[in-house]
């Protein structure tokens, strides 16, 4: 492995962070849609919950140079996240990339991350460029978010720092955010506003500011207690599987169902615009011949269709705990009734 390592050339590697719901799937596929043709690239993505949603973004797309994995067992702000660092070892050596995106789960800490990816097993075999942060202003606007120690220091660590669905927050917020980005220091190399992920190809190349400092560093070392799927079970029909996470201050719940139950769409609406105190919700369902992503963040959602075909999961988190049963009564009310 050594001697496969040391003749290489460098690999550009880009974290892409951001808390709960800014848009770091979407600015990632947006990236890939003008990936050179003639490059390899591979997307390593991480997600709080049990049961993974985004990988279903990237259905089918997993040609023409790109390789997406997950990684599982828990978030990868863990320093000593052994699943990490087995992912990348088998993405080097399987793909040799050209570049290589890693998403972290958007409640981790990119501080430990960046050390890993900095370390003296990796130095000689990545090129860690600009660390790139999405920002909604409107969270930003409010003070849980504003006083969360992961939050800051997203921003903190990041060398590009993108103001993101700026349509939904309108002109004078995301000036106010703006302006606000523009007093930090150390300062960042690259400031924008865009809509729907639109970021530019050239931020991957920026080089990264070295002495940029996490102003708290222990906040990643919260008590985890997140369910790895080591062992994966196969739901029956109306019987979903159920998985449960807990960590980083939120409360995480999946299900995966089935590929033969159908869900009604109008239903599947109406539910996920009833759901009351949650951070994030995706789920990837099946709606009789079609297949869709919801993807809510707060009372917004949104539904676009998929070419995943595996099955119907979901994940859903929160910053306090919830009657779990109830919402799985009511998504179970979602299906088409087998006749």
């Amino acid at each position: 492995m050594r001697d496969f390592f040391v003749t290489m050339e460098k690999i550009p590697t880009n974290l892409i962070i951001g808390f709960l719901g800014v848009g770091k799937t979407t600015a990632i596929r947006q990236l890939l849609k003008n990936k050179p043709t003639d490059e390899r690239w591979a997307v390593i993505i991480n997600e709080f919950g049990a049961v993974s949603i985004d990988h279903t973004f990237f259905e089918g797309t997993e040609k023409n140079g790109l390789m997406v994995k997950e990684v599982a067992g828990g978030c990868i702000c863990c320093s000593a996240n052994l699943p990490m660092q087995v992912t990348l070892n088998l993405v080097i050596k399987q793909q040799k990339p050209h570049r290589i995106l890693i998403e972290p789960t958007g409640i981790g800490h990119p501080d430990s991350i960046l050390d890993m990816l900095r370390s003296r097993f990796l130095k000689n075999v990545l090129e860690v460029c600009g660390t790139i942060c999405l920002v909604d202003p409107r969270q930003w606007n409010q003070a849980k978010y504003r006083e969360h120690e992961t939050f800051i220091d997203q921003i903190t660590l990041s060398d590009v720092l993108i103001a993101n669905k700026t349509d939904l927050a309108g002109q004078v917020l995301t000036d106010e955010f703006l302006d606000w980005a523009r007093s930090l220091f150390p300062p960042k190399i690259v400031i924008e506003a865009i809509t729907q992920g639109n970021i530019k190809t050239e931020w991957l190349e920026i080089e990264p500011f070295l002495d940029r400092k996490a102003l708290y560093p222990n906040a990643h070392q919260h008590e985890h207690h997140h369910h790895a799927e080591a062992e994966e079970l196969i739901p029956t029909i109306g019987k979903p599987i159920r998985k449960e996470s807990h960590g980083l201050e939120r409360y995480g719940v999946g299900w995966v169902f089935s590929p033969d139950d159908v869900f009604d769409l109008r239903k599947l609406k109406s539910w996920v615009a009833s759901l009351q105190n949650i951070d994030r919700m995706k789920g990837a369902f099946r709606t009789g011949k079609d297949w869709i992503l919801l993807n809510a963040v707060g009372q917004e959602f949104t539904v676009e269709y998929l070419a995943y075909r595996r099955d119907s999961r979901l994940e859903v988190i929160s910053s306090e705990p919830i009657a779990w049963q109830t919402l799985e009564n009511g998504l179970m009310d979602c299906l088409l009734k087998n006749e």
